[in-house]
């Protein structure tokens, strides 16, 4: 959250976190963590530093452009879900038209995370056939673009694949902090109470050799050794459209569905350091919509020291420099292939449950 003062009205302070400001403190979910008296100002707005501490949420300033950077909470459950109640996420669709995640109670909703800089951007036709097939037995698919560039970088993707579901942009990458998603494509289950039952995990509906075959005539020579890598991640098409199948059949009795509690643990772990990378990240997208690149490039680049996992902050970041680059890019002293090869192809998707 982008701060242009140390104290927040507590209305944009929700609508950004998902932390309501309550008698009893400030509560997300089932979840509220006391405040204190110090943390509202007479004239009922926040303290920032004071309730930042007590949610374990870091505070970035940057002097040049005269803001700071509120990150998400990171100490109270180690892990990017603090509960498995969903936010009430509002983005914008590809006409600016604001949508509210909520207006889908009633619905089983798998939130599916892509770009337009992942070869993922090939799957909105197969979400869509997807969703034409189980949309009447209750399942709505809502697609979210994580795009720096907004929706012109993402419209070319969507207008091919002429979805008849909410396809939204997040030009800020709300949803990596909200959700935990730090790689696409990344999906998310909640049920029709509101509740994930799945958290971010990967959403791959194209096989490797289909992404191979639309691939490879299009692309520089060095794009060869991408496939080379592409075929050792842990890529199984058939096992996520089959987990979605049975969950949609079977509901809550679904052997995929999970518990609030496991829901939380099997979230994306959050350090102290990956709440800061948070922070960095929104600041270097503060600078470059103001203009400054260099500056945003300095934040982006501690943002990737800080979460090194995070390949959405990677990859925005080195497209934004290089787009559709697989080399190693100046500004960054590093790029996909070399940090592919570094942290081992095996470990850029975790697998999926048997």
């Amino acid at each position: 959250m982008i701060l242009d003062s140390l104290v927040i009205d507590p209305t944009a302070f929700e609508a950004r976190t998902g932390w309501v400001i309550k008698p009893q403190g400030a509560c997300k979910g089932d979840v509220c963590v006391p405040l204190g008296n110090d943390a509202r100002n007479a004239d009922g707005l926040l303290n920032a530093e004071v309730v930042a501490a007590r949610l374990g949420m870091p505070i970035v300033a940057d002097g040049i452009h005269g803001v700071w950077a509120l990150g998400p909470e990171s100490g109270l459950t180690g892990r990017a879900l603090t509960t498995a109640v969903a936010p009430d996420l509002e983005l914008p669709d590809l006409n600016g038209v604001p949508f509210r995640l909520s207006s889908l109670r009633g619905h089983k909703v798998v939130l599916v995370c892509w770009a337009s800089w992942c070869g993922c951007r090939e799957d909105l036709s197969l979400w869509q056939a997807l969703r034409q097939e189980l949309h009447p037995k209750g399942l709505e698919v809502v697609t979210v673009a994580l795009d720096t560039g907004g929706a012109e970088a993402a419209r070319p993707w969507i207008t091919k694949a002429q979805p008849q579901h909410p396809a939204l942009i997040d030009a800020t990458h709300v949803v990596d902090e909200r959700l935990g998603v730090v790689n696409v494509p990344n999906a998310v289950w909640i049920d029709e109470d509101g509740m994930i039952v799945r958290p971010a995990e990967p959403a791959w509906l194209l096989e490797v050799k289909q992404l191979d075959e639309l691939h490879r005539a299009q692309l520089p020579p060095d794009h060869a050794a991408v496939f080379e890598l592409v075929e050792q991640f842990n890529i199984d098409a058939t096992k996520y459209p089959a987990m979605l199948r049975d969950w949609v059949e079977n509901g809550s009795a679904s052997r995929f569905v999970l518990s609030p509690a496991d829901v939380i643990a099997n979230s994306q772990p959050r350090s102290t350091d990956g709440a800061l990378a948070a922070a960095h990240f929104e600041l270097g997208q503060h600078a470059q919509a103001a203009g400054d690149h260099a500056a945003a490039v300095a934040h982006w680049k501690d943002a990737h020291r800080l979460q090194p996992d995070n390949w959405t902050y990677k990859r925005q970041a080195w497209n934004l420099e290089a787009p559709d680059s697989v080399a190693r890019i100046d500004a960054y002293d590093t790029g996909w292939l070399e940090e592919v090869r570094k942290h081992g192809p095996q470990n850029y998707y975790p697998r999926l449950p048997a």
